[in-house]
């Protein structure tokens, strides 16, 4: 199986403090909201599977986090 490599750096750059979803190829940036709750609120209202990552200035310790959000 051929792995893909994603540039989340390059992908979240835009956004320097917030909450971010991203598309499930995880190409785009389809919400972003300065706090996750936020974010969840305006995600729910699209039908598409988002993944949320924090977005910073720093992401040498990055941790994703996964959640559909009919699940939330």
């Amino acid at each position: 199986m051929k792995q893909n490599r994603i540039n989340f750096v390059a992908l979240l750059k835009p956004y320097k403090k917030g909450w971010v979803a991203i598309s499930e190829d995880f190409k785009h940036v389809l919400f972003y909201g300065k706090s996750l709750t936020s974010l969840i609120k305006k995600s729910k209202k699209s039908k598409q599977k988002v993944y949320y990552f924090p977005s910073g200035d720093n992401y040498s310790n990055f941790v994703g986090y996964y959640a559909h959000h009919h699940s939330i």
